[in-house]
């Protein structure tokens, strides 16, 4: 039985990341915000490694050291050399910030935006740097035309991250984004709007097509996983979503995946 479980989830794995990130090409580069390496196996770092190839690269953005080492690891151990680490967090201005640390690394966050009342902190803090992604991608010269996908999920830090990246967004040509939004706390809200109605509106108005859907409405997670293991942690309370987002030649297939 334990063997069976461990092919099934094998192969669960195996469509799940082939369902992620559709628009993403060979020789294109990916940007990941925020990369929780707690299950490093199915990262979307190393989805997006797969998905550029040899020719393409991976920049993967994060200021928690854990995860840095985890993922260094995974790096100097495996085939993943086209994968760039920048220890940052990405905001809308360039600045410092405390830096709460989860218990989990997923539940880190900055700790000037509202809190995710859902997380579990540790207590421990840090001063960290912050800066947009304008900069960093010009100061690691990533040219903004090869970016084929950026994938945002850097716990309530979303719409300032976008903020930040303003002309990249502009100039950018054919180019996808899945961006986590729609808590159900104070860290789901800018100003007292949901922050999927926020970010929606501002990527509408770079020429971006947006699509906004919760995790149990989704083709994949919403009818297939919850058919087949039922996670209670997405089908039996409220949870967040995910909006797709696409400019250019990019398109949001309905069966696109996000986990």
């Amino acid at each position: 039985m334990k063997r069976l479980k461990q092919i099934f989830f094998r192969l669960f794995t195996r469509v799940d990341q082939w369902l992620k990130f559709p628009a993403l090409k060979k020789g294109e580069t990916g940007i990941q915000i925020g990369f929780d390496m707690l299950y490093p196996v199915t990262s979307d770092l190393f989805e997006m490694s797969r998905k550029v190839g040899k020719s393409g690269m991976v920049i993967g953005i994060d200021p928690d050291p854990w995860n840095h080492r985890v993922a260094e690891e995974k790096i100097t151990g495996g085939t993943y050399r086209n994968i760039r680490l920048i220890r940052l967090a990405t905001y809308s201005e360039r600045t410092r910030a405390i830096f709460l640390f989860g218990k989990k690394g997923s539940w880190s966050q900055l700790g000037n935006i509202p809190v995710d009342e859902t997380a579990d902190f540790s207590g421990e803090v840090s001063e960290i740097q912050l800066d947009t992604l304008d900069h960093i991608l010009a100061d690691h010269r990533i040219d903004i035309h090869r970016i084929g996908h950026v994938n945002i999920t850097n716990n309530g830090a979303e719409y300032h991250t976008l903020l930040g990246f303003e002309n990249g967004l502009r100039d950018a040509e054919n180019m996808a984004l899945t961006v986590i939004a729609g808590r159900y706390d104070t860290s789901g809200t800018i100003d007292g709007i949901p922050d999927h109605v926020r970010i929606s509106s501002f990527l509408q108005s770079l020429g971006y097509r947006t699509r906004f859907r919760r995790i149990h409405q989704l083709f994949w997670w919403g009818f297939f996983v919850k058919l087949i293991i039922n996670r209670k942690w997405i089908y039996h309370g409220k949870n967040y979503g995910v909006i797709f987002a696409a400019k250019g030649n990019k398109r949001i297939p309905f069966y696109q995946s996000f986990s």
